[in-house]
Parts: structure tokens; sequence; C-alpha cells
């Protein structure tokens, strides 16, 4: 009898360890499950404390889009100028920036030329009506724009500007501003006061509006007016495609955001009704001599 007891007794404790190292296998397995887990990255914070909505997913491979602009309707000739940077480029070997630099002594040259020449230089604003065949313009009439608010701008460019009278509007990517080699909010609130300076959007951040959902377009078309409004409290109507990049359906957002028109790269002097939500423009290179920069007028 006793030694049928110690019998059960050793297969009990067997049974018991058995289950114990099944039950220490399995912790270690969740241990090593929550390490090798993806961690999730918090959405970035905005500027000036303003918080943006969660950013919904990127798609994860571009879409290929083929858009077209078709010119109709009422059409007048009004060159915008495209600027980049005005800043001399400190690195010769990057060849994308050298071709978007352009330096303040040949800016300012340019600049010259159209005070000299008697040129206006006018708004969006002042262009919409005139498309949609409400008022007239000046047969001088030009407008500057300049991408991607690099600070250069207020160092380099603004004072020119101001130097002769001449007005631009300054396209930003409202998350990058108040970081690195981008404007402050204070230097964009400045220049929005002076008169000289509109502000357009170039989106939140600085994407390739056809490579992303539906929701993330929506987000990057509404938060950046909506923050540029607040900030500057003046009305934000337009906006420059980063990259160019749109189709008829981003087309539709802008409209359905609020904006009354676009700019996009595409080279022309003509603006049209058709046209509106994706204007052409006219790239400044950094090698553009003055008389290259006369032809484009």
């Amino acid at each position: 009898m006793i030694k049928a007891i110690k019998k059960f007794k050793k297969k009990v404790s067997l049974q018991t360890a058995g289950i114990l190292a099944i039950l220490i296998f399995l912790f270690f397995l969740l241990i090593i499950q929550i390490i090798a887990s993806p961690k999730t990255s918090l959405p970035p914070t905005s500027i000036q404390q303003i918080q943006p909505s969660p950013v919904t997913t990127l798609m994860i491979t571009p879409t290929p889009t083929i858009y077209t602009p078709q010119v109709w309707g009422h059409q007048i000739r009004v060159p915008i100028l495209m600027y980049h940077y005005i800043g001399n480029n400190p690195d010769p070997k990057d060849s994308q920036r050298e071709t978007i630099s352009l330096g303040p002594d040949k800016f300012d040259e340019q600049m010259k030329y159209l005070h000299d020449n008697n040129y206006t230089s006018i708004t969006l604003d002042t262009l919409y009506p005139t498309i949609t065949n409400q008022t007239y313009l000046s047969e001088k009439s030009v407008i500057l724009t300049f991408d991607d608010g690099y600070m250069d701008f207020y160092y380099n460019a603004y004072p020119i500007l101001q130097k002769y009278n001449i007005r631009a509007t300054v396209f930003i990517p409202t998350i990058l501003m108040n970081q690195g080699y981008y404007l402050t909010w204070q230097q964009i609130k400045e220049m929005s006061s002076s008169g000289l300076i509109t502000l357009g959007s170039h989106c939140f951040h600085h994407y390739h509006l056809t490579t992303l959902s539906p929701e993330a377009i929506e987000f990057e078309l509404k938060e950046s007016k909506k923050i540029l409004q607040d900030t500057l409290g003046v009305p934000i109507n337009f906006l420059a495609y980063p990259y160019g990049s749109t189709n008829n359906q981003i087309i539709e957002g802008v409209k359905k955001a609020g904006y009354i028109g676009a700019v996009g790269t595409w080279p022309s002097k003509i603006q049209s009704e058709g046209t509106i939500f994706n204007m052409p423009r006219l790239r400044i290179s950094g090698g553009i001599t003055l008389q290259d920069f006369i032809q484009l007028l």
C-alpha cells in the first residue's frame, strides 16, 4: 500500500513539472512576440501647439496618374514665375538644388528689370476675377511665386522685393515651418502684415498627392489651410501642388476644401478658366541669364 502511494505521488509530481515547463515555455514565447512586434510611431505634433487630426495611412505604392490640363474659356496672358531657393548653393555637387537655387544678385537683377520696365506684380487673388472675365489687367502683369517656405526667402528675397515694391506669393508646407532651413511663424506673420507678401498652401507635409489615400489627401488640403488661416487671420484661397502632382480627383478635393484656385508646374504663359485649378508656371532655374528671363515674360 505504501509503495503504491509513493508511485502515485511520483506520477503526480512529474505531471505538475510537465505542466509548469509548458507554461514557462508559453510565457517566453509571449515575451519574444512582444519584443519583435513593430512599434507604432506617434503622429507629428503640429507647429505652435496646433494639434492636427491624425494623418491617415499612405498608400503603399504610388498610383500612376496621367493628367493633361485643359485650356478653355476666357484666356489671358499672365506669366506666373516659380522660384524656390533665393541663395547660392552651398554644395555645387548637389545638382538638384543647383537647378532651383538662384543667387540674390541675379534675383535683384531680375526685380530691377521688372521695376525699370513698368511691370505690375499682382497676386493670384487679383488674377482670378480676370480669368473669369470680370476685370481687366495691365498687359505687363506678372505673378511671382515661391515654393516650400525656405528661410532664405526672408533674408534674401524679401528685402529685394521691398526695395522694388514688388508683390509675391509664398506657398507654405505647414508642418515644416519652424524647422531647420525653413521660415519661422514670426517671419511669416511679419511678411503677411507687410502687404507685399501673400501666403498660400503647399499642403501639410510635402507629399506627392497622387500617392496618398483619399483620407490623407483630404487631411493635407484642409489642415494646411486651417493652420494658415488660424495663424494669420486671413483667407487662404490658393494652393500649390507639391511636385505639381495632381489629377481630377485631387482637384475636386481642392474645390471641396474651399480653395478658389491652384497652381501647377507645367509651363505656359496662358491662364484660362479651364486651368484655374492647375495654373501653369514658368520655372526660374539657377543658371538663367537676364536675357533668358526677359524672354520668359
